[in-house]
């Protein structure tokens, strides 16, 4: 099982909201109403801002729609991506954790066409069938061969004629020294022991997620396989620069 497996398992189990939006009011320790109602805001803006997407460049709707979440988390997505479909919405993670808190919003917000499933963390096992397959802000924590793997299985799963907008890392702008000890605490566990253990006084490990960045040159040859048109949105998170990209899948 790989590190960025286990790392998400840990954020599953603990520290599931901050595992997805790294701001201080989302810790398990400090979640409360209002953070928790602005955690899930966000989310329902990240749709509007899809549904804008597909309506300006495909002129069509997310409505109707049978739709995927790659990476669903505690539900921030896929609950609003069933709200806006109005149709089946499939969230699916790697984390039992994270997977509970997503079956527990849903009834908590009262959202009847969204399920959740786990996966293995190698294969997706989706069917051919989905009119719309999202990912944010989640293969840039998966190892980039895997990453790449689990992408075109989500592009097999993707019906001719059905769109996929997906979110992927591929440089930084950081300071090396920022980056360089960034890096050595996701990559070499006796570093973050060390560092997590100065930081905390005491001995300790502190999960970290991987910031993983991916080849643009491999990325646009998967699409262009099964795509002629390529919309892109340039993204800086934290200083790790990527882009959501977003494609219609050609019809047979």
């Amino acid at each position: 099982m790989g590190d960025s497996i286990k790392n998400w398992q840990k954020f599953g189990e603990n520290d599931p909201y901050y595992g997805v939006l790294s701001d201080e009011k989302f810790r398990s320790s400090k979640i409360n109403d209002a953070s928790l109602k602005e955690f899930f805001e966000s989310g329902r803006a990240f749709v509007k801002e899809t549904e804008e997407r597909l309506s300006k460049n495909f002129g069509c709707s997310l409505n109707g729609k049978k739709i995927l979440d790659f990476g669903c988390g505690v539900g921030r997505l896929p609950l609003p991506f069933a709200e806006a479909g109005k149709n089946e919405t499939l969230g699916v993670d790697i984390s039992n954790g994270v997977l509970e808190k997503a079956k527990q919003h849903q009834s908590m917000l009262n959202v009847q066409n969204a399920r959740f499933r786990k996966y293995d963390g190698k294969n997706l096992s989706l069917g051919k069938d989905f009119d719309f397959i999202n990912s944010y802000i989640v293969f840039q924590h998966i190892e980039p061969d895997k990453g790449m793997d689990l992408l075109r299985q989500l592009l097999s799963a993707l019906k001719p004629g059905g769109f996929i907008q997906v979110h992927l890392t591929h440089g930084h702008c950081l300071p090396w020294k920022t980056y360089a000890n960034f890096y050595l605490r996701t990559k070499v566990p006796i570093y973050n022991f060390f560092y997590s253990s100065l930081k905390h006084r005491k001995f300790l490990s502190e999960p970290t997620m991987q910031m993983n960045h991916y080849s643009i040159n491999k990325l646009y040859e998967m699409f262009r396989a099964v795509s002629q048109d390529l919309y892109i949105v340039h993204t800086n998170h934290g200083g790790h620069l990527g882009a959501i990209y977003l494609l219609q899948k050609q019809t047979l």
